[in-house]
């Protein structure tokens, strides 16, 4: 059960708002004709109940339209008094109502109502530049408080990184434009022709709704996929259980610290967590070995990654996650032409994130290493096993955050029925072969 921590924030914004409107008030500020009020605030409550939930919690939705529509019809009889009423429907969402999220359903009426009266303040005043300079202006004023608002509300309730909730917002920042334009042309279509033009913002809500849901359904379908693979592993190999969730972990800091996009963000974290699904043909014996493997058994772990290739090739969706997932490009060579690949590079971030956590967890055959250690080692070996600029990333990541890793600082450390040793760095894989003995002179 998640244990939101934002409703201080929360009831903060709504106190904003009930100053706002206090505000406009008094200051006897003009309201416009009650039917297109009326009109656009039941629009825009449709458009709040067609909303969707990103996944950091942020939620998304066409409301903006609805907002940019009302402005444009009201013009400047009562456009700030207008837009702020208009806005305080997009908090009323029935979800938001049924699961008893009160303060979070006021705090959305009332950042809509702050970010539609910025929206319309601006519009009126640019108007007399212009209309192109109004409709930038109100789609700035609207999304930099909805943004802002909305970050800080989801951050606060979900314990999430304001880079976690940017990753997903941003790339719906497009949408102000392209919902801000149509409603921009529905409002003034409406100061003509009347409630007949509606149907041109009751349209677009559904053929979003419809798409949104289509997208997300498709990434449910997907992160479903991952987790069968996941559990298949977990259910052969207990320490691959938490190993593939810290992978991805550290995967994540070194694509962030490189400043990734959110897509590719998402298609590393992908490739992390099934990087080793090639364990699935492995035997368990082998898995868990206290101590190093025979030449036979070496020859089998190796096979792992034919394996990885073969699984991932037969799944759509997967199928790019190849390059990344399996051995093939992980070990960096300094003056190749693929490393501008982008798959070699994400391939190159899972060996890191993968060495890492293998010396700074307990194996079969070695105990943890201290993050130092771990750290050491992967600086001397950057620039010839591992690509220097992943290594650095994933440092100054995890020292940032003022995490520790490693000896003294496990969670959930996996006990075996023979107590590893205490042993050198030993290999970033799944054991290490046994030394033959040295020939005879």
């Amino acid at each position: 059960m998640v244990v939101l921590r934002g409703w201080p924030f929360e009831l903060a914004c709504a106190a904003a708002a009930a100053v706002l409107f206090a505000a406009l008030f008094a200051s006897r500020a003009q309201l416009p004709a009650i039917q297109p009020l009326v009109l656009f605030f039941v629009t825009l409550v449709v458009a709040a109940n067609a909303q969707f939930a990103l996944p950091s919690s942020a939620r998304i939705s066409p409301c903006f339209m609805a907002v940019l529509a009302s402005i444009a019809a009201f013009g400047a009889h009562g456009a700030v008094l207008g837009a702020a009423l208009v806005g305080l429907g997009g908090g009323l969402s029935a979800t938001m109502i049924k699961k008893h999220r009160y303060t979070t359903a006021l705090f959305d009426c009332a950042q809509y109502a702050l970010a539609s009266a910025a929206a319309a303040a601006l519009y009126v005043a640019l108007d007399p530049v212009g209309r192109p300079a109004a409709f930038a202006g109100a789609v700035a004023g609207f999304a930099v408080v909805n943004v802002v608002l909305v970050l800080f509300q989801v951050c606060l309730n979900y314990r999430l990184s304001p880079k976690t909730v940017w990753r997903d917002m941003y790339p719906e920042l497009p949408n102000y434009l392209a919902f801000g334009l149509l409603g921009v042309f529905v409002g003034w279509l409406y100061s003509s022709l009347g409630a007949v033009t509606l149907p041109l913002l009751v349209i677009p809500l559904a053929i979003t709704r419809k798409a949104f849901a289509s997208f997300l359904e498709l990434r449910e379908a997907h992160e479903a996929t991952v987790k069968v693979f996941i559990r298949a592993i977990e259910a052969k190999d207990e320490y691959t259980a938490g190993h593939t969730e810290r992978v991805a972990k550290y995967a994540i800091y070194i694509g962030e610290q490189l400043k990734f996009s959110g897509p590719d963000l998402d298609h590393l974290r992908y490739a992390a967590l099934l990087h080793d699904v090639g364990k699935l043909a492995v035997p368990r014996r082998i898995l868990n070995k206290p101590g190093r493997l025979t030449e036979e058994e070496y020859a089998i772990v190796q096979r792992h990654n034919q394996v990885c290739v073969d699984i991932l090739t037969r799944v759509d969706f997967m199928r790019s996650l190849v390059g990344t997932a399996s051995d093939k490009h992980a070990h960096f060579a300094v003056s190749d032409a693929r490393e501008r690949d982008r798959l070699v590079h994400e391939a190159h971030i899972v060996a890191v994130a993968d060495a890492f956590d293998a010396m700074t967890s307990t194996r079969s055959y070695r105990r943890a290493l201290s993050q130092e250690i771990a750290f050491e080692e992967l600086r001397n070996k950057a620039g010839t096993q591992f690509n220097p600029e992943c290594v650095e990333a994933l440092i100054q990541a995890i020292g940032r955050r003022r995490e520790h890793y490693g000896l003294g600082y496990e969670e959930d450390a996996v006990e075996f029925d023979v107590p590893p040793p205490v042993v050198g760095v030993g290999s970033a894989g799944l054991g290490d072969l046994v030394r033959q003995p040295e020939p005879a002179a």
